[in-house]
């Protein structure tokens, strides 16, 4: 009987070397996003730092993937992220911490992902990578989720303060009240943040999971 499906992110933190007090600026942003995840049962246990300007987690399941991509890059901006998804089984998925114990398909396709991100290309921005055993999957969400980079290339600090407030609040006329800013201006910065096109690509991106990788039910 095949095992359960996993997905594993390894991240890495793009020109970490440039960021002053890097090791401190680094854990005040993971260890809060851990925390959460944690309360909201997207991932088995904290968030691993693996090297200087990496980490990993397993998730509960593969469904949860798209919420965590757009939690990460929201938490921890202005740094960018370099973002790697394996998909796969995984041994001992319950030992902690993760990179001690835990192995198989789901880390080694993340890996390969994310040596795939580091390799530069002159052509476009990527900076998420899907890795499983469907071709079709990985295809697809790959050339959304780069879409995607590309569109939040010109994110501002102010328009992910109202990504931020409004995820937070679940309303355009909250975030006003609680950003003291006019509704309009909600409206607009939540809409020059292109945050529909980011709220489509995570139903669509968990569609395609369910369909490949199995639902919650």
């Amino acid at each position: 009987m095949a095992g359960k499906i996993y997905a594993v992110l390894t991240t890495d933190i793009v020109n970490s070397r440039k960021i002053s007090d890097f090791r401190k600026k680094r854990d005040q942003k993971l260890n809060p996003i851990s925390k959460l995840h944690l309360q909201q049962k997207l991932i088995i246990s904290d968030y691993a730092v693996t090297a200087w300007d990496e980490f990993e987690v397993i998730l509960t399941h593969v469904v949860h993937i798209p919420q965590i991509i757009i939690d990460l890059r929201r938490f921890f901006f202005p740094m960018q992220l370099w973002i790697a998804v394996g998909i796969g089984q995984v041994s001992e998925p319950y030992k902690v911490p993760v990179n001690v114990f835990s192995g198989g398909e789901a880390f080694e396709r993340a890996r390969t992902a994310s040596e795939f991100l580091k390799k530069e290309t002159a052509r476009f921005r990527r900076l998420t990578q899907f890795s499983s055993n469907t071709h079709d999957f990985d295809q697809t969400a790959n050339t959304i989720y780069l879409l995607q980079d590309t569109l939040l290339h010109s994110t501002s600090l102010r328009q992910w303060q109202t990504i931020n407030a409004f995820i937070a609040t679940g309303s355009q006329e909250l975030t006003a009240k609680k950003m003291k800013l006019d509704q309009s201006t909600v409206s607009r910065n939540l809409r020059r943040a292109y945050y529909w096109q980011i709220e489509e690509t995570q139903k669509t991106i968990r569609v395609l999971l369910e369909h490949h990788f199995g639902s919650l039910k």
